[in-house]
């Protein structure tokens, strides 16, 4: 039996929300949360507004503890790698690149700095890797002189895609990546990352409130609601026969059909 490349059990997050009289009070925002992932497989999470999708996937990318549960990565619990290792296996996709492209730093070492931070790379070999995500990721070695706001915000989509790949992850988190792009340039993005999972291997996990949106690429879809998962089915049979009314709602909502029986 294939080990799974992500295995999350049990996952559970609470943040303290100070004292009523003498008793601690917290609000749990994700409750036994348990999937998996595999090798080459893209995973859709989607659910509205406080579903605690995003809360999920700053856990899974290091950037916040969690309360309670497990993350294995290929059977190993992940938080046993040091953080340089746990940054190269799982890597994010911010919503908006505006603001998680630093302003003041040249496209090249906004791409440099994670290779400076977590390899023994010399100058060279940094340049080098630059340059060919660049090209990997449809720009020219040049943008490593541009600024970000002197190129498009497809091109700064594609910079933040190429900063995700520069330390060879296994897996790619994106957050609401594609939400806020036009439909023209939602479609070359959404191009190039399946390209990219083609060639390098990658797994996706998609965060996302649009259903229309990850319909289109994503193998299986976990559903959210209040913290909890309501439901779990690959792609076509969640759309085709959504068991859950929560699910049921999201679909109706936005304009998407399914069979009902």
């Amino acid at each position: 039996m294939t080990t799974a490349l992500l295995k999350v059990n049990q996952l559970n997050k609470r943040y303290f929300n100070g004292y009523r009289g003498l008793r601690k009070q917290y609000s749990q925002a994700l409750s036994d949360v348990s999937f998996e992932l595999n090798a080459g497989e893209t995973l859709a999470i989607v659910g509205e507004a406080g579903s605690g999708k995003s809360t999920l996937a700053r856990i899974l990318v290091g950037a916040e503890p969690r309360s309670q549960g497990e993350i294995l990565f290929e059977g190993v619990p992940l938080d046993s790698h040091d953080v340089a290792k746990r940054c190269k296996l799982i890597r994010m996709i911010f919503q908006d690149p505006n603001t998680s492209l630093n302003p003041r730093l040249s496209i090249g070492d906004l791409l440099a700095e994670p290779l400076r931070f977590n390899t023994t790379m010399d100058k060279q070999q940094i340049r080098q890797q630059v340059f060919d995500t660049l090209r990997k990721v449809g720009l020219l070695p040049e943008h490593a002189e541009f600024y970000p706001h002197m190129i498009s915000e497809g091109q700064k989509q594609r910079v933040a895609v190429a900063r995700a790949l520069m330390l060879d992850p296994k897996i790619i988190i994106a957050d609401e990546a594609l939400t806020a792009l036009d439909f023209s340039v939602r479609s070359q993005i959404l191009n190039l990352l399946l390209t990219l999972q083609q060639e390098l291997g990658l797994s996706y996990i998609f965060v996302s409130h649009n259903l229309g949106i990850i319909r289109q690429f994503s193998d299986k879809i976990m559903v959210m609601h209040q913290g909890k998962v309501v439901e779990k089915a690959r792609t076509e049979l969640l759309f085709s026969q959504p068991q859950h009314e929560y699910t049921q709602r999201l679909i109706a909502e936005q304009g998407l059909l399914f069979n009902r029986k």
